[in-house]
């Protein structure tokens, strides 16, 4: 295989409204030791489980999180760069099942801001057993995609005993269709809800501020537009149309990735970037 090597499941047809994508990441070593592995928000939570390698460490809103193998984690939503570091130079494996944004409260019952740039074990979620029980489950299945369609077992049962949110589903559905580009006032013409009812109910559904998340998915339209053309894009001013000029682009992008658009492009992030490009 490659250094790093990408692969894409396909959910089962019960979930297709709720993950929007399951990867499977995959590296025989020798990875760059300048490889960045910065991890931009794209307002998603994810399902990962490492099931080759040394432990991971990711780091996200100044804090560290260590994820051993063979154990199931949730990283949640996320509003800050986060940080993978594995070993770069030996193998690793890993499974992701990133959750469609307006979906993950209906798979994992909890408020969604006490998720908020942390990752914890699964079985904090649904109790240490079931939790163990599953992980037991993967570890024996012969391959990842095995892995993942256990893993898709569990969260159908947990989707049949939960109830949408139809009103708020429609506004985070309004956010992604505008690409970010809608203000907090037409968007509560458009629920016909209050600006507090949407900072609530998005805090509790999404775990981060619909302003925010409008933010994020503003920024994500401009990153894959720059992945796809790094010499091209800030030259051209394609960030025109998403934001109020240059130094306000600037700032989101420095505030989603770390680094400003022009320090970011000469920067080795496969890592982060495989998944767009």
């Amino acid at each position: 295989m490659n250094k790093l090597a990408i692969g894409r499941l396909s959910p089962r047809l019960a979930l297709k409204e709720c993950i929007k994508d399951i990867w499977v990441f995959e590296s025989n070593g020798g990875l760059a030791e300048d490889e960045m592995q910065i991890i931009a928000p794209n307002g998603s939570v994810k399902l990962i489980l490492y099931y080759e390698g040394h432990v991971a460490a990711v780091r996200t809103g100044g804090h560290s999180f260590l994820m051993p193998r063979h154990r199931l984690f949730v990283a949640g939503v996320s509003d800050c760069p986060t940080i993978a570091d594995f070993n770069r130079g030996k193998p690793f494996g890993c499974i992701s099942i990133e959750l469609n944004p307006a979906a993950a409260y209906r798979l994992l019952a909890v408020p969604q801001h006490e998720l908020r740039n942390v990752i914890v074990p699964f079985g904090e979620l649904i109790g240490t057993l079931a939790a163990s029980m599953l992980e037991e489950r993967m570890y024996l299945a012969s391959s990842p995609a095995h892995k993942a369609v256990l893993l898709q077992e569990y969260l159908t049962g947990a989707l049949t005993r939960t109830e949408r949110d139809t009103t708020f589903e429609h506004g985070a559905a309004a956010i992604m269709n505008a690409h970010g580009l809608i203000s907090m006032a037409a968007l509560s013409h458009e629920t016909g809800r209050s600006d507090r009812w949407l900072r609530a109910k998005f805090a509790e559904r999404l775990g981060i501020s619909p302003k925010t998340f409008a933010s994020i998915v503003r920024f994500q339209s401009s990153f894959q537009a720059l992945l796809r053309d790094k010499r091209g894009f800030l030259q051209s001013r394609h960030f025109n149309d998403r934001y109020y000029d240059q130094a306000h682009f600037i700032k989101e992008f420095k505030r989603f990735i770390g680094h400003s658009p022009a320090r970011y492009t000469t920067l080795q992030n496969e890592v982060g970037e495989i998944i767009y490009v």
